[in-house]
């Protein structure tokens, strides 16, 4: 029989068959591993001390069924071990039936897409690189922690798992550390990861994936000291044509109109999410005025507009922490935040969205509890999403007003500038607080 296996109860299983033992560890690594990001975009989320995989109601559906296997039956590929060998020719008798147990799910199709999962986080280990100037990172290469799923551990943990009604399933993995620390390029307290944002924006048109671009490379290598309040707007700096930015749809007052940096709230909600999922205080955030298809799930967005609104949060670690966007794909930004882990404890609910209405309008909350030094907060960041129809859409672009320019030195060159014709007026003195990038 190919792609049997045996199942344990424990964590450590033991046969014990004349005299000879064997033994299988079930490999849990990190005693306190980051959560999953919400929302997160992989069936396998991957971090140096842990690696969660989230099986699909599809993949379920296609596994269920009744499956009888001989407990101490080992045999894959058609190979047989000395178990097998003891069990079925040593000790074989005239009549012996070994002994079975049935399964829920399919042990040979869990199997075989462990290999998937194992082709998306298998990795060798990598050294960091890291150079700091001026208080920006502005070069750095994250170290890598060599991985390896044990798929035959993780068979046994996802069967359990699934049968007990669970979807999210930590898998079984040896991992090989990078030869040099992060630690050791710096004395900040930059060693590791403590946060993750991710943000889809499938579909964009062209100018809004420019605005985004230029937005990420703004918070791009961006240190934030302890204690130190992080403002979006404050790093972002002017948004105007000579930084690089293009006119793309925004919410301005009760109307949607191209402006400059149309897009830039792809940034300031990714940004959020890993503010959020690193445990840190928000000290100031807005939504939408009303729910926008790139911010999915509703709740989790960050809105701002320079001068009128930020998103702002506190280092609360006692270590600095570096801030570290990029793309993921072509339709994929993911902000990580690099520190030490203070020991905290996070956990953040699934958003959930409620009083929809037919026009478009909804509300949405989003539960984040953080356990620090014993004591436990929980905060709840509600959002009210208007009717879509109240925002008149108009294609007219009216440019903003030119201001200096902060750089950072990670900021790409912009490679197109469109043609404009300042206004007479500052389009800013009518903003209502809603308005948003």
């Amino acid at each position: 029989m190919q792609n049997s296996f045996l199942f344990v109860k424990y964590p450590v299983a033991i046969l014990v068959v004349t005299g000879l033992f064997f033994v299988w560890p079930v490999i849990k690594i990190g005693a306190s591993p980051l959560p999953p990001p919400v929302p997160t975009y992989d069936p396998v989320t991957s971090y140096a001390d842990t690696t969660v995989v989230t099986v699909p109601n599809s993949l379920k559906n296609e596994w269920a069924g009744e499956f009888s296997l001989p407990v101490f039956s080992m045999v894959k590929s058609g190979q047989w071990n000395i178990k097998d060998y003891v069990m079925y020719g040593y000790l074989a008798k005239e009549g012996f039936t070994p002994e079975t147990r049935n399964y829920k799910y399919d042990p040979a199709k869990v199997y075989a897409w462990t290999k998937q999962a194992a082709s998306s986080v298998n990795t060798e280990s990598k050294d960091p690189e890291l150079t700091i100037k001026n208080g920006y990172a502005t070069h750095f290469v994250p170290p890598v922690i060599g991985k390896q799923i044990d798929r035959y551990q993780s068979t046994l943990k996802i069967l359990q798992g699934l049968e007990l009604g669970q979807n999210n399933l930590e898998l079984s993995i040896k991992t090989a550390q990078p030869s040099r620390s992060l630690s050791e390029l710096n004395d900040l307290g930059i060693t590791e990861l403590i946060g993750r944002g991710e943000s889809k924006f499938t579909g964009s048109p062209a100018n809004r994936r420019h605005n985004i671009r230029v937005g990420m490379n703004k918070m791009k290598g961006i240190i934030i000291k302890p204690g130190e309040e992080f403002s979006f707007n404050k790093h972002l700096g002017p948004v105007e044509a000579s930084e690089g930015f293009l006119p793309e749809l925004v919410i301005k007052g009760y109307e949607t109109i191209p402006e400059l940096g149309g897009g830039l709230c792809q940034v300031s909600s990714t940004t959020f999410r890993a503010a959020m999922h690193a445990g840190l205080p928000i000290t100031q955030r807005r939504n939408h005025s009303y729910a926008v298809q790139y911010y999915a799930p509703q709740g989790t967005d960050a809105t701002i507009y320079p001068g009128v609104i930020d998103i702002k949060f506190t280092n609360d670690t006692g270590s600095s922490i570096l801030v570290w966007p990029y793309f993921k794909g072509s339709d994929i930004l993911i902000f990580d935040f690099y520190g030490t882990r203070d020991g905290r404890e996070v956990k953040l609910n699934q958003p959930i969205t409620f009083d929809r209405q037919a026009n478009g309008a909804m509300k949405a909350s989003w539960t984040r509890t953080v356990t620090k030094n014993g004591k436990t907060e929980t905060n709840t960041f509600s959002s009210n999403y208007k009717p879509p129809e109240l925002f008149q859409k108009r294609e007219e672009f009216v440019p903003n007003p030119e201001a200096p320019a902060t750089p950072n030195p990670n900021q790409e060159v912009p490679t197109t500038t469109p043609s404009l014709t300042p206004p007479p007026t500052n389009p800013a003195n009518n903003i209502e607080p809603n308005d948003s990038i």
